[in-house]
Parts: structure tokens; sequence; C-alpha cells
């Protein structure tokens, strides 16, 4: 298989990059990136509210809600939490890109599912059924079906996008994009490579404005070692 080694770690200045799966491929090459929103369309947001108020009502613990349930939290809320010094972003109010292919692949290779908000509702549902308690879901509410997912496997999937105006992104926190992009395209060729990778792990932008497919390139991606580790490579093949 003809792999392509993405090491580059600088950016072009017009060029970003989103993480998700299979499970979201077709419905993005179809309709573009942006078109179609997991927490609203798939009232993903709404399930996992559903679910975690199920798992408090029926007093259930598992060791792995110790270490997700101050995101789910956060999640539920829509809001910030602070994180080993870091404010992290838990609002899921549109699809996000970044500029570093290397953060895009992290995300697509740790969330082998391509969404936070379904990797959460699966952890959740995992722990119900482990206990005994498989919920009934409200009418209208499984559009996704999702307990399907517990059980096909998701493959990481990345998206190139190749071109997007300024004033179709927006901060994390939600404020204007475009001041911050021209400091970037202004300061990025004077820094050595080592400080524009150390930036760019933290250049993410919200879509406020659907993508077309023409602009978007798919990359099937296969990794080895771990993406919490140095070990860490991962190798994209245009699709």
């Amino acid at each position: 298989m003809n792999l392509d080694l993405y090491k580059d770690v600088s950016w072009n200045g017009s060029s970003f990059w989103h993480g998700t799966s299979t499970i979201f491929f077709e419905t993005i090459r179809q309709t573009g990136l942006g078109t179609i929103s997991p927490a609203k369309d798939y009232k993903l947001l709404e399930m996992l509210a559903f679910l975690y108020s199920n798992i408090q009502e029926n007093n259930i613990w598992h060791p792995v809600l110790d270490n997700n349930c101050a995101s789910i939290e956060a999640t539920i809320a829509q809001g910030d939490m602070v994180h080993e010094g870091r404010l992290l972003n838990y609002r899921h109010d549109g699809s996000y890109v970044s500029t570093s292919p290397l953060r895009a692949a992290y995300y697509a290779c740790l969330n082998m599912v391509g969404s936070e908000l379904l990797e959460k509702c699966l952890i959740l549902l995992s722990v119900l059924i482990n206990a005994g308690s498989d919920p009934k879901f409200p009418e209208g509410l499984d559009v996704m079906r999702i307990r399907q997912h517990l059980e096909k496997p998701a493959k990481p999937i990345m998206i190139e996008v190749l071109s997007v105006p300024d004033e179709a992104l927006l901060l994390e926190d939600g404020r204007d994009a475009a001041g911050i992009l021209k400091q970037m395209r202004e300061a990025f060729p004077k820094l050595s490579p080592q400080e524009q990778f150390e930036q760019l792990q933290f250049c993410n932008f919200c879509i406020v404005e659907p993508i077309p497919t023409q602009y978007l390139r798919f990359y099937n991606v296969d990794f080895s070692g771990s993406p919490k580790s140095r070990d860490f490579e991962y190798y994209l093949t245009r699709i």
C-alpha cells in the first residue's frame, strides 16, 4: 500500500485539518464539512445528558467514570474546564479544524469514533449495559442507533481543508479569528520549526460556514505507537 508519511510541522497559511472517523465520512463527502452538527442533528448532546442522568439515578459507579465525569459534566453544560493548568473547551457548537495535521491525526487516532460526544455516549452506554441497566431511549432520541457502534469498529479519517475564508472561522472562545490568522501569517515565516510546531498544536478554529466538498481532501489514517506517547507516527492514504 502506498502510504504518504507527513512529518511537515509548518503551516502554509491557508489549509487546515479535521480529524474524524468512517462513521461520519460518507455524510461529509456528500454534503461538505460543517453541514451536519452531531450535537444537534444527531441529538448526541441530548443523548449524553440522558445517559448520564440514568447513571446518576441508578447510583452506578465504574472506574472509567473517575476519569470522565468532569469532562462529561462540562460537555453537558457546554462550558470550559481547567485541566492541568490549561483551559479546555467543551462546547460543541460546530466543527473544528486545526492548523496542525499532527493535532488532527492525534484526535482521529485517539478518538476512534470521530466525535467526542459520541465517544462519551458510548462510554456511558457501556457502563449502563455492564451494570444491567441497558436504557430504553425516548422516541426520536437515538438518531444514530448508537448501540451499533459498540460492536462495529470505526477507523480514523483525516480531512484536509484546502481553503476557507477567514470570516468563516472563529476562535475556540467564540471570538473572530481573522486578526489571529493575520498575525500567524506574518509571524510564522520568522519562527524556527520547533516554535512553529509548538504554536500549531494549540491553533484550533470553529467553522461557522460549511465548507463545500471541492475544497476537501480525504485520507485514511494508519498509525503506529500511541497518540499519547512520543513514538506516535501517522500515515495518510488519499481516498
